[in-house]
């Protein structure tokens, strides 16, 4: 290709149009209860004997504005709230049936193996996947977290896509749970619906106004006032329903480009798309119906949770053009978005119905870069997009590790397997304590997937861990906490203790545990940073004058004044697990600063070896924070 997309400008563009957007919303809501006071204080000058207009009265003020701000945030809250299922029941309320590698068909389970791909390009947790029975191309992502995400894809989408192309819509719904975008379309759609409660409580008015001669004087004012509520809320739903489309085209741009950066294939996304093109000019019969899921009614027998057209419509991934697409449409012009992935298109689409592709369960994976990205220079300081380059992992782990970890006692097994000693008298001894606190099966596991463990590449390790969290959540509470105090006994003692260590903390978030108490009690947050920042520098700089070099620099970066490094020696790993602990409670602000921080350590010497990128990746996932939507918010 003569040009090709630079997917982090793409995506830098998309969060900076995203937030002047939000910031715009905003404004718009200020500027309505602005003129609804504006109108009280006309009003009441009216009412009143002498007609002078006063521009400040508090008490107005506080009422106008209380009133308006308590009917927005009240159905707003109310909305969100009947909107907040997870993502499974969304899937199933959309008629969508999960599948598994058991009774899987060969398109299904190619699908299974795409999805896991992503997610470790990605960094994010397996999703549980769902096949949509539609003859159309499309999907979606559902869920208020990544932790309880699903993707849905069309039958039309397993049939008609090249694995390629499958691959490029897999990634850019990633993109979508990983920047958070289903949570700011649930807050969106609560703003909406805000104000539209506004205008109910217009209508109210105008139906509890006293009708006849005696009530004019109090019924008449009511009524003014509730046709006037209602002007307000009409006009601040318009304005709200553009900006939320607004914001909605530009995260589509920006799944777009995430996925091009995941699958470093610009032409698998670009082809999809090409074909859902064709499908929206091609003639009646054979067009791909997406109607279905944008405008779909209590009323029309067909799956839902209620959603309004508006509402449902942002989860897929294409849309349907229509006459108001300028101003309501969620997604941008195909053309558009195809242009923006491969600059060579020419506009001109094959003729003829999208044809279906040949039915296996396995094609070849594509060749995925590994490694890391080019290294800056040493002599200065990494970018944002710089240290998300080079912690990206691309690879293909052995199908023997992928099944076994797609069920719990495996998925204990290789959580066991990673802190595993080397040692065979010190290895059967942690064997016999597995066998006591967690039974024989998962220490036969785990001895079993110890070797497989011990000769992944450096690197691999976390992504390995990556597809077995899935299989764990399907633990009772106790068998969670049992796991979690079993495990916590071997991650400090192992050889490769601080990665042990990570393994951990992955397991507990995921698994919504808290950490072993009594541990980084009495400690500064500059303390805490110096903790892991020490553990981090020394896993990953061999020089001493190179570990100084790197914990100046992320020191600098964070703009916090740390104590000097630590030796080795005075890295307490237990210390190091009770400060990610205390650093996970900080803001995600913060705590995307501090993974900054440390990727400018790791990058300090100008590159990334894999075992520091498995390391940053962990320290990152241990803090919640994914580098699939980069370092800036």
């Amino acid at each position: 290709m003569a040009a090709t997309m630079n997917f982090f400008r793409a995506q830098d563009d998309a969060r900076s149009r995203t937030t002047k957007l939000v910031v715009l919303l905003v404004i718009a809501i200020v500027a309505l209860i602005g003129g609804l006071y504006a109108v009280a204080v006309v009003g009441s000058a009216k009412a009143s004997r002498s007609g002078a207009l006063d521009w400040w009265q508090p008490q107005l003020f506080a009422g106008t504005s209380g009133v308006a701000l308590l009917v927005i945030v009240g159905g707003s809250l109310l909305r969100m709230s009947s909107l907040s299922a997870g993502g499974a029941s969304i899937a199933s309320g959309l008629g969508g049936r999960q599948i598994h590698g058991r009774g899987a068909s060969p398109g299904e389970r190619r699908l299974l193996n795409v999805v896991e791909e992503m997610a470790i390009a990605s960094g994010l947790p397996v999703p549980a996947c769902y096949v949509l029975e539609d003859p159309g191309i499309n999907a979606f992502a559902a869920g208020n977290d990544p932790k309880d995400a699903v993707i849905g894809v069309t039958r039309g989408a397993l049939d008609l896509l090249t694995r390629d192309e499958l691959q490029g819509v897999v990634a850019h719904e990633f993109s979508h749970i990983g920047n958070g975008d289903m949570r700011m379309n649930l807050r969106l759609i609560g703003a909406v619906a805000g104000l539209l409660a506004l205008t109910q409580l217009g209508y109210l008015l105008i139906r509890l106004a006293p009708r006849g001669r005696d009530g004019a004087k109090v019924g008449i004012p009511m009524m003014v006032a509730g046709a006037v509520v209602i002007v307000f809320g009409l006009g601040g739903v318009f304005f709200s329903r553009v900006i939320q489309a607004s914001i909605s085209r530009q995260r589509e741009y920006l799944a777009d480009a995430s996925a091009v950066q995941f699958t470093r294939n610009p032409l698998g996304l670009a082809g999809a798309l090409k074909k859902v093109a064709r499908g929206t000019t091609a003639p009646a019969a054979a067009r791909v119906p997406r109607d279905r899921y944008e405008e779909q009614d209590e009323d029309d027998g067909a799956p839902n949770l209620g959603f309004a057209q508006s509402e449902a419509q942002h989860m897929f991934f294409s849309s349907t053009p229509g006459f108001w697409d300028s101003l309501f449409s969620t997604h941008p012009p195909l053309e558009d978005r195809i242009r923006r992935i491969d600059p060579a298109f020419d506009g001109k689409l094959p003729a003829g119905p999208v044809a279906r592709v040949s039915d296996e369960a396995e094609a070849p994976v594509s060749q995925l870069s590994g490694g890391s990205a080019a290294a800056p220079a040493p002599a200065r300081t990494p970018t944002n997009l710089e240290i998300q380059e080079a912690v990206q992992f691309q690879g293909r782990l052995p199908e023997s590790l992928r099944a076994a970890v797609a069920e719990p006692i495996g998925a204990m097994g290789l959580a066991f397997a990673f802190v595993l000693s080397s040692d065979s008298a010190q290895r059967e001894q942690q064997l016999t304590s597995i066998v006591t606190l967690a039974g024989g099966e998962v220490a036969l596991e785990a001895r079993r997937l110890q070797p497989v463990v011990r000769a992944l590449p450096a690197g691999f390790r976390l992504p390995a861990l990556d597809l077995a969290l899935p299989a764990l959540r399907v633990l009772s509470p106790t068998q969670r906490t049992t796991f979690r105090d079993a495990l916590a006994g071997f991650g400090s003692s192992t050889e490769d203790g601080l990665v042990g260590l990570l393994v951990q903390g992955a397991v507990r978030r995921y698994l919504e545990l808290p950490p072993p108490l009594g541990q980084a009690h009495g400690l500064t947050l500059p303390q805490h940073y110096g903790f892991v920042l020490s553990a981090v520098v020394h896993a990953s700089s061999e020089s001493a004058e190179g570990r100084q070099l790197a914990y100046e620099r992320a020191a600098d970066a964070l703009g916090v004044a740390l104590d000097p490094l630590l030796p080795p020696e005075a890295v307490d790993l237990a210390q190091v697990d009770g400060s990610l602990a205390a650093l996970l409670k900080l803001s995600v602000a913060d705590r995307r600063n501090f993974v900054r921080a440390c990727g400018i350590a790791v990058l300090s010497d100008g590159q990334a070896e894999p075992r520091e990128v498995e390391i940053l990746r962990a320290v990152a996932d241990s803090l919640g924070i994914s580098f699939a939507t980069g370092l800036k918010a």
